[in-house]
């Protein structure tokens, strides 16, 4: 199976790192000369497959869509002694020829083009891995359902949260406690992610990224109407502000950057002790040849966007937020999301009329009304890579919904609730 990979971002790499058995990038596109080298060397793309556009992409007349499956083994007709990876392998060649066409494509591009990109897929027949959030507005979401529909093409979401044994436990629970009443989820986005990603990162400004609850929660909310399979039942209220992000909350002598601060020792926001001392985040920083990570981070510290003070940057996204709606089904339903605190993980309780559930930082607690108790804890999975292997699983299920002629597990219209609650949460 030959797909396309439009980004070569940290997370559409790390989705690459997930492919399964004989499934081949054909095409990757991505504007930075560096990182459209490096990766395609790492994942073996060939040199006619590389593309600095998506324009030249689409116009490349080798690009033939193909019908899915077609020359592949299907899971259920694979022989007994071959796993489900090795059913995905063609059954003349494991390897892809030249100017073979694209049987799908993995979008991972700035979230701004990702109906524009997916939109272009659709059109071609071409079955979609596409990130979240899936688009900025309800309409450009719509628009991408309608046209997913009209095709008969499959577009998937990369909701991980789905696939995580720990949400999956949390899903199953609920159905044990009866007629829903109230949910309360908290997420605390944490003092390195916020800094990184929503501060100095490329989430900071709304005119280039959107709203931090659509960006930062749509797989949050996607996680409560999963759970419960309610839709929508009022309007939606929201609160949100940036209440500590800002040059007038700076501490008295904080520099404009990190390695100049003589508070660097004492923050929790320090770029040195994130990048340098701690060695964490740096995934995202190219490497140019010849040169090392250190090198890398330390022309940041000096120059860059990720030196900055959190203080002084020119962030524009909430780091605050709060709304409430109503769920069918009398629900009612409250989320906050929180990026001031030092805490990061999520925390969620859910009262139905046979119990009441608390589930806080991989730990599960339930309280019935009929004086049972249960506690399961789930913490062992929280330094697990890939989201403890929640990255593979939806990237294997999307494949095995292909190589099967079944619908993969998140899709455009199973998540089109929780994207609207966010784009009316603003």
């Amino acid at each position: 199976m030959n797909i396309a990979v439009i980004g070569a971002g940290n997370r559409a790499r790390k989705y690459l790192g997930c492919l399964p058995e004989g499934v081949h990038v054909r095409c990757l596109v991505e504007p930075d000369p560096l990182r459209l080298r490096q990766t395609a060397a790492r994942f073996g793309v060939p040199a006619d497959g590389c593309f600095s556009s998506p324009d030249d992409f689409f116009a490349a007349s080798s690009l033939r869509s193909k019908d899915v499956g077609s020359q592949y083994l299907q899971p259920e007709q694979a022989p007994a002694s071959r796993s489900l990876q090795t059913a995905f392998l063609p059954t003349s060649s494991d390897t892809p020829a030249s100017g073979s066409g694209i049987d799908a494509v993995i979008i991972a591009a700035p979230d701004r083009l990702h109906v524009p990109l997916a939109l272009r897929c659709v059109e071609r027949g071409w079955p979609v891995l596409l990130e979240k959030p899936a688009a900025s507005s309800e309409s450009a979401y719509r628009s991408l359902l309608a046209a997913s529909e009209r095709k008969g093409v499959p577009v998937a979401l990369c909701l991980e949260m789905r696939f995580h044994p720990y949400f999956q436990r949390i899903k199953e629970l609920t159905a044990t406690l009866g007629q829903l009443r109230e949910i309360d989820h908290t997420e605390h986005i944490g003092p390195d992610r916020m800094a990184h990603t929503f501060v100095r990162g490329l989430w900071s400004r709304r005119a280039d990224a959107g709203p931090i609850f659509l960006s930062k929660c749509c797989h949050d909310a996607d996680f409560i109407f999963w759970i419960t399979g309610a839709e929508l039942d009022g309007p939606v209220r929201s609160r949100g502000e940036r209440a500590k992000f800002r040059a007038s909350a700076a501490p008295s002598g904080a520099a404009y950057r990190c390695i100049d601060c003589p508070l660097a020792s004492s923050c929790a926001y320090s770029a040195v002790s994130l990048y340098i001392e701690r060695g964490e985040w740096t995934d995202g920083f190219d490497i140019p040849d010849g040169d090392t990570l250190e090198q890398v981070i330390r022309r940041e510290l000096a120059s860059g966007r990720y030196g900055r003070c959190v203080y002084h940057c020119d962030n524009n996204v909430y780091d605050t937020q709060e709304i409430s709606t109503s769920l069918t089904g009398r629900i009612t339903l409250r989320m906050r999301l929180e990026g001031t605190s030092l805490e990061e993980g999520r925390a969620t309780v859910i009262k139905g009329a046979a119990g009441t559930l608390h589930a806080d930082g991989g730990c599960i607690h339930v309280d019935y009304a009929d004086g049972r108790v249960l506690d399961e804890d789930y913490t062992h999975l929280r330094h697990l890579p890939l989201h403890a292997g929640a990255d593979e699983a939806l990237v294997r299920d999307f494949f095995a919904a292909l190589a099967a002629g079944r619908t993969p597990a998140a899709t455009l219209s199973s998540s089109f609730a929780a994207h609207r609650l966010c784009f009316l949460a603003g």
